[in-house]
């Protein structure tokens, strides 16, 4: 039997994605669990963020026209809008925003999982005298006592100090006044912590929290954002905004003009200075290049390269064509052009054409006569000599060509060399003629622009509109409950399709029926369902006859009437890849159902390395199969009966130095022999074809070989192995037994028999 090398398929195994599926159903529903719990989390641990938010509106009003100067051009609302948006980002506006609010002092409930900022909320009020600065930007702890007292500590662990509500106190150099507030509760259980802000600190937290975009340049339109954990305290800073920069607005804006125009003598110093630069370069350009234009220059060698590059194609051309005749004649064969090559001298082509004559005449002669005929040979002397000068003068004119291709070539490179320096000197007098005009239009704008802001520096006055008031947020911006549940469900999904995928691709080992008909490609005997109820027995298929192991060994028995093409008695090789794939059980089981059937059964055990004595039946381990094969004892004294009736035992005996070389003698085919005249069967239990040879052997023997896979135990590679050893050893009449296969839904309809998987629905989704 012809064994063809199993093929590779790329296509996804649905029976062994649901077993690994099923096989770790626990780890896919943990993995989904952990990934909406860790979206919940984040949401149960994330403080909500509010942003309250306005709009400004910026007019500028222009009185300065005495001298009948337009005082703004047209394009300067955006400076406006931004010079604005600056102004308002600036670390001296937050200085007067922090002036007008009290935010020296943040009060803070610590809750289980978050603090609170108690915003004008707070049980009580702290006012500050001397303050160390040590004690800025930490926690100092509040604790409410008895009575009228209180307790507070730098830090968690710090020394606590005692004061009373309204009597200054001092903790290590910081003095403080607490007070009690309408919302102070006796004993409400709570733990809290005041900071004494630092001024940097508040400037860098209004930094942050602000945000100033412009809505529209034209109209001159501002929005004003600003976004804290507390939605009030958010409201107030905004609204203070609001009011605070129409009045800061006004007083900097005198103070903006004298920037600018000290920023305008700055630059026109500068542009003054390069300027210059650029007529100092014109007036040594024009003398060291007698010439301002380079451009004639330029069209002149841009001729000459496109002339150079013609000659040069036409001369390829020329030399490519040469090729293909040259490779023509060297072939022998006549040309297929009869008129000349207008490319060749005409000697050359006479030349050809004589060849290709003379060639013509050769191919007429080498039909009538024989190659060794003196008239044949003398045509192909003269061919060949034809030949020979054709090919000399061709090759002469290639060679002259090559050289003139080199020469024409130094000319191009020489060309490009003088054509690259042109652009370079022509671009920079251009660019440096348009840098020039730029900054002497440049210089104009700017002295007119300097003219008209010193006239409207007193007259120019702003005019800004609050066109929306601060809003008071009541739906949080952040964090998005909605999104981030939705991203939990859908990480939960991905993770677990990427975690499948992988255990997938990482599972080498054989699941179904399917993989192992298209792994090995010989005839599958059958398949063993896995057993819910442990097995223990010799005789499973006697002591549990209704089970669905049982009923798959008997399968197998009514399967091998297929294989059994004549009326002798069959001999049976059970073997496979390592130890632990179930060989010693189905070939005990498989001879006890042969054995119920009336048949006469022997079962040999040819594993002489390893005896199983807990497998099969107990008898006299001084001999067996070791002592048969060496002729000490014969096979009948060595025949232990077992329980059921016409199956015997054939032990494997005492572990011999060399089990090997006792197989490659004529006693073992001498021994079945004896086996076939006085059984039906003679089931052989070999060693692993994958650690020894000895079952390699032993199948080279057998009527029918059985190789067993374990579901979810061999590995795929094992296929590799049997069908290596099928095509070495020439192996025919095999067949392959899945053991242990895993029951679903669509197993063998055993849905009846007394080891039928448990219908408890919390089993079931466990896989056990």
């Amino acid at each position: 039997m012809e064994i063809q090398k199993s093929t590779s398929v790329d296509s996804i195994d649905p029976e062994k994605l649901a077993a690994v599926f099923k096989k770790n159903i626990l780890w896919i529903i943990l993995i989904f669990l952990t990934a909406n719990l860790a979206a919940y989390l984040t949401i149960r641990y994330t403080k909500d963020l509010f942003e309250s938010e306005s709009e400004l509106k910026l007019d500028i009003k222009r009185d300065a026209t005495e001298l009948g100067i337009k005082t703004m051009i047209d394009d300067q609302n955006l400076n406006i809008v931004s010079g604005e948006i600056e102004q308002i980002k600036s670390k001296l506006f937050f200085s007067k925003v922090l002036d007008s609010l009290d935010l020296s002092v943040s009060y803070y409930s610590v809750g289980k999982v978050l603090k609170d900022e108690m915003y004008k909320r707070s049980s009580f009020q702290v006012k500050t005298g001397k303050i160390n600065p040590a004690h800025l930007d930490i926690p100092l702890y509040f604790d409410f006592m008895e009575g009228n007292q209180f307790s507070v500590r730098v830090g968690e662990s710090g020394t606590s100090v005692t004061g009373s509500f309204g009597v200054p106190f001092s903790i290590d150099g910081t003095e403080l006044t607490i007070t009690k507030t309408i919302y102070f509760l006796n004993d409400d259980g709570n733990t809290y912590y005041f900071t004494l802000n630092s001024r940097n600190q508040l400037i860098e937290y209004l930094s942050k929290s602000i945000q100033v975009d412009p809505l529209n340049f034209q109209a001159n339109t501002i929005r004003i954002s600003f976004q804290d954990y507390n939605a009030l305290k958010a409201y107030d800073i905004v609204n203070k905004i609001d009011s605070l920069y129409i009045t800061y607005s006004n007083e900097q804006k005198n103070l903006a003009n004298k920037q600018k125009i000290e920023w305008l003598n700055n630059e026109l110093d500068q542009v003054e200075t390069r300027m210059e630069g650029f007529e100092d370069y014109f007036e040594n350009f024009t003398l060291k290049n007698k010439s301002s234009d380079l451009t004639l220059d330029l069209k002149r060698t841009i001729i000459s390269i496109n002339r150079v590059d013609s000659q040069r194609y036409e001369l390829t051309k020329k030399i490519t064509e040469l090729n293909t005749l040259l490779d023509v004649i060297v072939e022998g064969k006549s040309t297929t052009v009869h008129q000349p090559y207008k490319f060749l001298p005409d000697y050359v082509n006479k030349k050809i054409e004589d060849l290709n004559k003379i060639t013509q005449d050769r191919d007429r002669l080498s039909l009538a006569y024989n190659e060794n005929t003196f008239a044949f040979k003398q045509k192909e002397q003269e061919l060949n000599a034809l030949k020979d000068q054709v090919f000399t003068q061709l090759t002469k004119i290639k060679k002259d060509w090559l050289a003139t291709q080199a020469e024409l070539s130094k000319q191009k490179e020489s060309l490009e060399r003088e054509f690259a320096g042109m652009p370079d000197k022509n671009t920079q007098f251009s660019k440096n003629q348009r840098y020039y005009k730029l900054y002497e239009e440049f210089y104009l704008s700017m002295m007119q622009s300097k003219a008209e802001f010193e006239i409207a520096q007193a007259g120019s006055t702003p005019d800004f509109k609050i066109l929306s008031t601060a809003t008071l947020p009541l739906t949080p911006i952040s964090p998005k409950k909605y999104m981030i549940l939705g991203i939990g469900f859908v990480a939960g999904i991905v993770l677990n399709f990427f975690f499948i995928g992988l255990l997938y691709l990482l599972n080498n080992k054989i699941t179904s029926v399917k993989e192992v008909e298209r792994g090995t490609q010989v005839p599958m005997l059958g398949a063993i369902p896995s057993s819910h109820n442990k097995i223990e027995t010799m005789f499973h298929v006697i002591d549990n006859p209704k089970s669905m192991v049982s009923e798959a060994i008997r399968s197998l028995r009514t399967n091998l009437e297929f294989f059994n093409t004549t009326n002798q008695s069959k001999v049976i090789t059970i073997s496979s890849t390592t130890s632990g794939e179930g060989k010693s059980f189905l070939a005990m089981n498989l001879g006890g159902v042969l054995a119920m059937s009336r048949k006469k059964v022997v079962l040999v055990d040819l594993d002489m390395r390893k005896p199983k004595g807990d497998k099969y039946p107990s008898g006299d381990s001084s001999k067996g199969m070791s002592t048969i094969l060496i002729k000490k004892n014969a096979w009948k004294e060595c025949v232990v009966k077992t329980t059921l009736e016409n199956f015997d035992f054939l032990p494997s005996g005492p572990h011999p130095p060399n089990p090997s070389e006792l197989l490659l003698n004529g006693e073992f085919s001498e021994l079945l022999e004896d086996l076939r005249k006085e059984y039906d069967f003679v089931v052989i239990d070999t060693p692993p074809v994958g650690l020894v040879t000895d079952g390699i052997m032993a199948m080279k023997r057998s009527d029918l070989s059985i190789y067993v896979f374990r579901a979810n135990y061999s590995r795929h590679d094992f296929m590799d192995n049997l069908n290596r050893v099928i095509t070495i050893n020439k192996l025919t009449h095999v067949s392959t037994v899945v053991n242990a296969l895993p029951i679903n839904g669509n197993t063998y309809g055993y849905g009846y028999y007394e080891d039928r998987p448990s219908t408890n629905r919390w089993k079931k989704l466990l896989g056990r």
